[in-house]
């Protein structure tokens, strides 16, 4: 499968930006939530037209090629704003790009961000317009949004950005594999166990080449997984009661979720590939070429996923999508994905022109086009009821699957997701902490205790640096 280009940059050259960043753009204390700010909705009407902006994205692929489509829409219908669009690759090279921007002046009018990791870190540098300063002035009512998604993005009661792109993990898997070794093909495993015998299944029929499992070394599995249980990420109830202090996540729980991964890898059972550089897609890859049967991975794939599979290059695969697995089974995952934050470095005919482009992403035939052309879910109730989705989930029901677990799921500081001003470097830490059980050698108690302790490090270190 044609994998999207992507950058190397990661919470390494993050935490970099934060140590310089503290002290070059002036970031002071600032509270959990942002601060009360106006929306001049008002200075477009009073501007030159059409009033120019840049809009700063991480799409790949089908995702890309599907936000250029409904961008080209919105600058054809009206004469007013004019969107340019400016791709960064990745969420980490976005927020990198962004705060070196702060000093520099080098910064977009609206910028696509990763949800929860960077929420904290985006108010602290005040240099956003809050969605909520906006939709009081423009009396913008969010009653046909998914609740989940909208609260996710709040913080101390004020929404901070403006909904757009939700995924969150799933479970892919290729029914022919799964029918060779006899397995129910339309039945995928929902529990740590059910994945571990499908496995040994498909190992024990050489149906696969390589290993069964594609395990993703994504450290946003653990918070998932984690989620899923009820159970909680760091402290202050996520984050969101008010700013995390320490992780919360050295567990029962947790150690079972790194007992789990490190058994598959250690069965030969399961392959580690990265979720980042060069081969951050080798186990969608995989299962392309038959060396893997079954992975996790965003349903923000699936759009990509199935242009390639369309073109025919992969016949002996047949995707099926369930979701994403637990250690009990059931349960919400957290709400993922991006959404839109508007700069207040902006004039303020450029803040009004980049919020009506945030309203038009938000419309429910927007919304029904994006979803049906890449796999985030539509976050809006009508866009469910619309053509192009309702289309979509009756000729490819796994694309319904994400959805489902976000307005199946329960609403709770759980699978809202943690808030951590520096969570790219937390992240990282588990990156290295997941290493070190792989191929170090370390238990997976060992692993998860020194996880915790490094990425409290990290957390009082960032909150230290802006005076929280």
């Amino acid at each position: 499968m044609n994998a999207p280009r992507r950058s190397r940059f990661g919470a390494t050259v993050v935490a970099v930006a934060l140590l310089a960043g503290a002290a070059l753009v002036g970031i002071d204390a600032a509270p959990a939530a942002a601060k009360v700010a106006k929306c001049p909705l008002g200075a477009l009407a009073q501007a030159k037209k059409p009033v120019e902006i840049t809009f700063w994205h991480s799409m790949p692929a089908a995702n890309e090629e599907t936000l250029k489509r409904v961008t080209d829409q919105f600058n054809s219908s009206q004469s007013a704003v004019k969107v340019t669009l400016v791709n960064q690759i990745t969420y980490e090279d976005t927020l990198t790009k962004y705060r070196a921007g702060l000093g520099t002046g080098d910064l977009p009018d609206l910028v696509q961000m990763a949800t929860t990791t960077a929420l904290q870190q985006m108010v602290d540098t005040q240099s956003i317009v809050p969605a909520a300063a906006c939709a009081k002035a423009d009396n913008y009512n969010f009653s046909d949004h998914l609740t989940r998604v909208v609260d996710n993005l709040k913080l101390g009661g004020t929404l901070i950005a403006m909904p757009f792109n939700v995924s969150n993990p799933v479970f892919l898997y290729n029914k022919k594999a799964f029918a060779a070794a006899g397995l129910d093909p339309d039945k995928p495993p929902a529990t740590f166990a059910e994945v571990k015998a499908a496995a040994q299944r498909l190992r024990d029929t050489h149906v696969v080449a390589k290993a069964p499992f594609g395990l993703k070394s994504a450290p946003s599995n653990l918070e998932q997984w984690l989620a899923k249980d009820g159970q909680l990420f760091v402290n202050n109830s996520n984050g969101r009661a008010k700013r995390a202090t320490k992780v919360v996540f050295d567990t029962a729980t947790g150690r079972k979720i790194f007992s789990w991964m490190a058994d598959m890898v250690r069965s030969n059972l399961a392959i580690v590939n990265s979720d980042q550089g060069a081969s951050v897609y080798d186990n969608l890859f995989g299962i392309g070429n038959g060396n893997l049967a079954m992975t996790l991975d965003t349903s923000a794939t699936l759009g990509t996923i199935t242009q390639v599979l369309a073109s025919g290059q992969y016949p002996n695969v047949e995707l099926g999508v369930g979701p994403m697995f637990s250690l009990r089974g059931g349960g919400g995952t957290a709400v993922g994905g991006g959404a839109l934050f508007i700069s207040n470095k902006s004039s303020p005919a450029k803040q009004a022109a980049a919020w009506r482009y945030a309203k038009f992403l938000n419309e429910p035939e927007t919304q029904a086009e994006w979803a049906a052309g890449t796999g985030y879910i539509p976050i809006r109730k009508s866009a469910t009821k619309l053509p192009a989705v309702q289309d979509l989930w009756a000729r490819v029901p796994g694309y319904k699957v994400a959805y489902d677990q976000v307005v199946g799921g329960p609403n709770t500081p759980a699978t809202a997701g943690a808030v951590i001003g520096d969570y790219f470097g937390v992240r990282e830490v588990m990156r290295n902490a997941e290493q070190s059980m792989f191929t170090g050698g370390a238990s997976p108690a060992k692993a998860l205790a020194t996880a915790a302790k490094e990425a409290n490090r990290v957390i009082a270190e960032y909150n230290k640096r802006i005076g929280a």
